[in-house]
Order: C-alpha cells, then sequence, then structure tokens
C-alpha cells in the first residue's frame, strides 16, 4: 500500500501551487480557455467545470462546481461536469494524494477552487477589455457572459480564444459571502437526473468492448492461503476462460458473470488456514480486557489525575465494549482493468486514485504516467474503497487476456473480507468533588493500529492518532485527565471506516459523561453545559439540539431523551434523541441533529449529509456485529449483517446553524453523537445503561 511519504514523491515534481498549472493547449490558435485544472472554455461557448473528488453519494459533483462556478459567474444551467484524471494537479492537500476520505472535500477545495474560478473570470475580463477597449472596471460578468456599460453581452465562449493567450494572474480578488449568488443556495444535485433515470455509471456498471468477467475467492480463514485445487469440471463449462492462483486465493475469468460464479463454485479447494485458526471475538475480548489493566502508552495528559483519584471522595468506573463493524456498501468491490498498446487503464469506484494507479503501476511494470485510473460512481464507500485490493484483482486478471476485465466481488466475499472498524475496549474512571462536578477523568482505549502498516511514522511514542481522535482534546473542563493507549493487533483486517475513532470515542466519552451526571444527582445537560464554559460553540449547538427536542418539557412513562455533542473534522454535531421503551421493545421517535459546519455551501446536501450519515450510526448502534470464530468472519450476507429497515429509521430534524467559518467536514460529523444519544435516552426512560454496542432489540424496563 502505498503510503503518505510515497505520494509525496510522486508528486514533488509538481512544484508551487497547483493553480498555477496551465493546462492550456499549445499552439497560435488556442480554442479552448483552459487557465487551469479545473475550469474549461471552448470556443462554442460549453462551459466544463473538473472535479477531482470521488462522488460517493455525499455531493460533491454539485458542491465543488458551486465554489467554482460562483467566482467564475458562470451559466450554472449550462455547465458540464467532468470527473478528474489522475494527476498531481489534483493532489488533496488534506491527504498528499488524489483521494477522497476525511470529511475534506469542500472545505480543503473552499479556497483552491474559488481561486480557480475567479482567475478565470479576470481573464475573461481582461480579454473583453481588450477586445473593446472598455475599462475593466466598467465591466461586468453574470450567467456566462461579460456584461459592457450599454448592456450588450460577450458569452464566455466568444472571449474564449483571446483568453487563452493571457498570461496567468496571481491576484484574482474573491467575492465577499453578501456577494455569493450560488453558495449558500439549495440548489438541486447535478447527479440526481442520471441516477434516477438509470444512466449513471457506477463501477459495477462499466462496460467495455470485449469485456470479460473476472471473479475471486479468497481463503476462508483470516491470513490463509490456497493450498491446490481441482479445476477440471470448470474448466468444463462454456465461456470459463482463464483459472489462475492469486492474492492468497484463486481468480476466475469468464465470458459473463453467471458463468463465472457458477464455474467458481464447481472447484473444490483445500486450504491452509495459517495461525489465525483459533481466533475468535471471545479470545479478543479476554485479550483486550486484560490489556486495557497495563499502562499503555500516554495520548494525553491534563493535570495530575492520579494524584486526583486519590483525593477524591466518590469516583465510578465503567468499561466500554465496541466491535468490529462492517463497511457493507451496496456496491460489492468492483473494478475493471484493460492492458493494452503499452498502457494500463482502470475504471474503478475508488477513493483513492493515486493508490490505484501505483498499485496498478506495480503489477505491471508500468510507469506512472502509463497507468490511466477512470473514477466511476460509487455505490457506498465509508473508507473502504481507500484500499486497492478490489484495484489488484483487476489488473492481475486482466495481464492473462488482452481483453478488459471487470471483476465483481460476491456479496459474501465483500462482507468476510472487509478491512473492518477496529475492535475496541475502553476502562474509564470519573472522579467527583462534594459538589458533583467531575475532577478527574481517566480512560485507556485499546484497539488496533490503522496506521501501523500504512505509515508508521505517524504512530509516535506508541500513539496511533487515528485509534485515540476524539477521545483526546477533550472539550469539558475537567481539570484532570489522562488518556492512555494500548495498541493490540488482532490480526483481523482493519480500515478507515465512516468518522474513525470518533465513531467509538464519543460514544465512551457521551455516555461516560451522562453516568457521571446519574451519579452526582444532575441534569446530564445542565452538567455538559457548566463544563462547556469556556466553549461556547459547543455550548451553542448543544443548546439549540436541546430546545428543539424539548428537553425542559414533560416526559411520559417510558419515554426517555438523551443528548451527546461532539466536535469532529471541524463540525461540531449535537444530537437529542427521543425513545420510548414499552414492554421492553426500543423505539426510537425521534433524532434532532444541530451542526456547526461553518459556511455552508449548499443546505440540502448538508442535510442530506446529516440524514444519512444518521442512518449509518443508527445501523451501527442497532444492528451487527461483525464477529469471529475459528478465524473466519462469521457475517457473510445481509441476512447475518441485517441492514437498517425504513419502518426503523425515525424521524430526523435537522438544524444548520449559521456560521461566518470557512466550510468544514459534513460526511462523517453526525456518525458519532448518534449511538451515545440513543444510549442516553434508553437509560432515561428505562433505568439500564448500556455500553456495549450494538443495543440490544429487547430492553427491560426497571
Amino acid at each position: 500500500m502505498l503510503n503518505r511519504r510515497d505520494f509525496l514523491r510522486i508528486v514533488a515534481s509538481a512544484a508551487g501551487l497547483l493553480l498555477a498549472l496551465d493546462t492550456r493547449a499549445e499552439g497560435p490558435e488556442r480554442r479552448t480557455f483552459a487557465p487551469n485544472a479545473w475550469v474549461r472554455i471552448g470556443s462554442d461557448d460549453e462551459t466544463v467545470i473538473i472535479v477531482d473528488k470521488t462522488e460517493m453519494g455525499q455531493g460533491v459533483l454539485t458542491a465543488l462546481p458551486m465554489l467554482i462556478a460562483e467566482e467564475l459567474d458562470a451559466d450554472w444551467g449550462r455547465l458540464r461536469i467532468e470527473q478528474a484524471p489522475t494527476a498531481p494537479a489534483y493532489t488533496n492537500p488534506a491527504l498528499g494524494a488524489e483521494a477522497t476520505g476525511g470529511s475534506s472535500s469542500v472545505r480543503s477545495s473552499f479556497l483552491p477552487l474559488r481561486v480557480a474560478g475567479a482567475t478565470a473570470r479576470l481573464m475573461l475580463l481582461e480579454a473583453a477589455h481588450r477586445r473593446t477597449g472598455i475599462a475593466r472596471a466598467r465591466l461586468r460578468t453574470a450567467r456566462g457572459a461579460v456584461f459592457l456599460p450599454d448592456g450588450r453581452r460577450l458569452p464566455y465562449g466568444l472571449l474564449a480564444q483571446a483568453a487563452a493567450r493571457l498570461p496567468i494572474p496571481r491576484n484574482a480578488r474573491l467575492k465577499s459571502s453578501r456577494q455569493f449568488q450560488i453558495i449558500g443556495r439549495p440548489l438541486p444535485r447535478l447527479d440526481t437526473p442520471a441516477k434516477t433515470t438509470g444512466q449513471a455509471v457506477f463501477g459495477i456498471d462499466v462496460q467495455r468492448p470485449g469485456l470479460l468477467i473476472g471473479v475471486v475467492r479468497r481463503p476462508p480463514v483470516i491470513g490463509g492461503r490456497i493450498l491446490d485445487y481441482d479445476d477440471r469440471a470448470a474448466r468444463a463449462i462454456p465461456g470459463v476462460m482463464r483459472i489462475a492462483r492469486m492474492d492468497r486465493g484463486l481468480g476466475l475469468i469468464a465470458t459473463d458473470t453467471w458463468t463465472a460464479w457458477k464455474a467458481l463454485d464447481a472447484i473444490p479447494m483445500r486450504w491452509a488456514d495459517g495461525d489465525c485458526a483459533s481466533l475468535s471475538t471471545d479470545a479478543i475480548r479476554e485479550e483486550y480486557r486484560r490489556a486495557a489493566d497495563t499502562e499503555g502508552a500516554t495520548a494525553e495528559r491534563r493535570g495530575d489525575a492520579r494524584a486526583a483519584f486519590r483525593r477524591a471522595k466518590r469516583v465510578i468506573a465503567a468499561d466500554y465494549e465496541i466491535p468490529f463493524a462492517a463497511h457493507a456498501p451496496l456496491e460489492p468491490m468492483n473494478c475493471t482493468a484493460h492492458i493494452h498498446d503499452g498502457i494500463c487503464e482502470v475504471w474503478a469506484p475508488t477513493q483513492a486514485q493515486t493508490g490505484a494507479q501505483a498499485t496498478a503501476a506495480r503489477l505491471t511494470g508500468l510507469s506512472l504516467d502509463r497507468v490511466a485510473v477512470h473514477t466511476t460512481l460509487v455505490g457506498g464507500a465509508f473508507g473502504r474503497r481507500l484500499e486497492h485490493d478490489f484495484v489488484a484483482d483487476a489488473v492481475t486478471l486482466a495481464r492473462m487476456v488482452p481483453n478488459p476485465v471487470k471483476v465483481i466481488w460476491s456479496r459474501e466475499e465483500d462482507m468476510t473480507h472487509d478491512f473492518y472498524r477496529p475492535y475496541s475496549y475502553h476502562k474509564v474512571e470519573g472522579a467527583l468533588d462534594d459538589h458533583g462536578m467531575p475532577v478527574a477523568w481517566r480512560q485507556t482505549i485499546v484497539a488496533a493500529s490503522l496506521m501501523r502498516t500504512r505509515d508508521p511514522s505517524a504512530v509516535r511514542n506508541g500513539v496511533d492518532p487515528t485509534a485515540v481522535d476524539g477521545a483526546i482534546d477533550m472539550p469539558y473542563d475537567i481539570p484532570n485527565i489522562e488518556i492512555g493507549y494500548v495498541e493490540r493487533d488482532t490480526k483481523v483486517p482493519v480500515g478507515f471506516w465512516r468518522s474513525v475513532a470518533a465513531s467509538y470515542t464519543a460514544f465512551v466519552k457521551e455516555s461516560f459523561l451522562d453516568e457521571l451526571a446519574h451519579t452526582a444527582g444532575r441534569d446530564p445537560l445542565a452538567l455538559r453545559r457548566a463544563l462547556l464554559a469556556s466553549d461556547r460553540a459547543q455550548r451553542r449547538v448543544l443548546d439549540a439540539a436541546a430546545r428543539a427536542i424539548g428537553w425542559d418539557r414533560p416526559r411520559a412513562h417510558g419515554q426517555g431523551l438523551g443528548i451527546a455533542v461532539h466536535r469532529s473534522f471541524g463540525t461540531i454535531m449535537a444530537q437529542a434523541a427521543s425513545v420510548r421503551v414499552r414492554t421492553g421493545r426500543l423505539h426510537i421517535d425521534r433524532l434532532v441533529c444541530a451542526c456547526d459546519c461553518g459556511l455552508v455551501v449548499n443546505p440540502n446536501i448538508a442535510r442530506a449529509q446529516i440524514e444519512g450519515a444518521v442512518a449509518f450510526g443508527l445501523q451501527a448502534a442497532l444492528k451487527g456485529p461483525i464477529t469471529v470464530a475459528d478465524g473466519r468472519i462469521r457475517q457473510r450476507n445481509f441476512d447475518d449483517y441485517p441492514l437498517l429497515r425504513i419502518d426503523e429509521m425515525p424521524r430526523v430534524d435537522v438544524h444548520l446553524l449559521k456560521s461566518t467559518g470557512a466550510p468544514q467536514g459534513m460526511g462523517e460529523p453526525a456518525v458519532p453523537p448518534v449511538a451515545p444519544a440513543i444510549g442516553n435516552a434508553i437509560f432515561a426512560a428505562s433505568g439500564i445503561r448500556l455500553r456495549t454496542l450494538p443495543f440490544p432489540a429487547v430492553i427491560p424496563h426497571v
């Protein structure tokens, strides 16, 4: 896997600001005006905006063009959007590679794309000035044209050739927020029509002339490998083209999907189980429980927690457990590859174009500039498609035939060979003073390291920041805090899962704070407000959620309200849940989300992001988990890893608080508060404190 250093080496030759990239075609008669990597205007008056982030349902094919179109004064109804190729110009500054993740798309692009649009607009104005002799200050732009003082209109396409000959300015002025005409509007998504009519092309939809289908089978035991197989029956099936060992398992190429899967099922295989044949969830839990009693590495220390605990009169302790979780995208892993004419083309629903390109180059022996990655739409990603195993499958099989090969994983392969959210175990202690205020907090986090194999340099002094994020830098004004981290690798593949560590650290933080409030006899909201006295931003969002849920209103018997607030990816998200526990059954009636994400580029997209993240968080809070027995992932499909059903989705009210700050992350921040808000509401309704996810379907009432 390509690490951060490799990424930086690849893009090191692209010195200087990316905005200065001149993509203009050479020659005396340039018909296309392309002042940078994101804007292209033809003499036919077509304006093309290039999007360098992967569309995974989060709306980047609309939100990012809005940034450019705002400063360009483009005609929003006449734009054409293209997906960017793989090139150093499209390196995501937040990730050090051309990749989409970390809720970074809008916040990393907000200024660069606006500058790209403003630069193009300034050059078009200059071209109009030279054409007409009218001072630039007397010209204005709107709806894809330069307007003269007498009202005459010069379409951008008419000025494209002249603008293409101009030097690229470095001082384009950006609009103030008061001047925005596009940013901040709830514009319809540009990708919706194609998706609703079935014209949208996801990775699994890719078609190429002469396309063959590839399927793979990996070892059933984690870390296993294939010993031998008998493919005589499979080779007798018409349409079977190739059968070969690959990546510790077996790959097969056929003329169609049905034939490929039928032939693969006809092959008896014998496996070597390796070192993980006895691995189980129970054994992992016991190992982690013991590890939580060890010292570990210090992730954060504020004050003197140990001395505070020695002096404290009231101390409470609790253990929390969060299981492995699958990404479970509706579109399973797939990729198409074609090696021809000295190049390798890859069509992939990937979040990591740089990594996909490097993987294909490594497997083919081609240089990076001989590998083209075509990014398709993605049917669910959530971090899973930052990996490159499915790309490697397609390229490996494509090397065996002259045709393009599309590899499609079965649902069972997808579920049992995921890179799961790490299992984690937390030992937490809190100390209260005589007034019931927390004076000390001590937490030990036991979890695998995501960065140990990806970028070991990120693990410093024994602490992986991706394992403790959300636990450190606690906003609550508790004078003595100590956060420890114990790294434990279980051999279960782990990866980036939507909101990463915050998905479990927020659950522990916000649930245990409720436990402290209950022990002190304090209202959970009032305690949070008191502890956030110096963090007005979080308290503002918290108060908004509490008001919207009706925190102070009387509650019916069996009804409970719970609240949680958490900052992740720069965004503050507070959620309040209303639940009922009747005859032991849990009913989630309503979830309120209050959010400060800075300037909102498109309110419709922001709301959809939150609603989708809430559904994702509910799935993890109520369904699953992923478990291991005899070295095997036990859950294989949606029958034993069920998805959230429509009748289980509560009403979700979203409140986007006004802010003048720069846009912050939106894809993930609504996931972390879901579980603690619901868990706290369950406690309020039933008196049962749940410290393990997922929550049970039946909850006794006490």
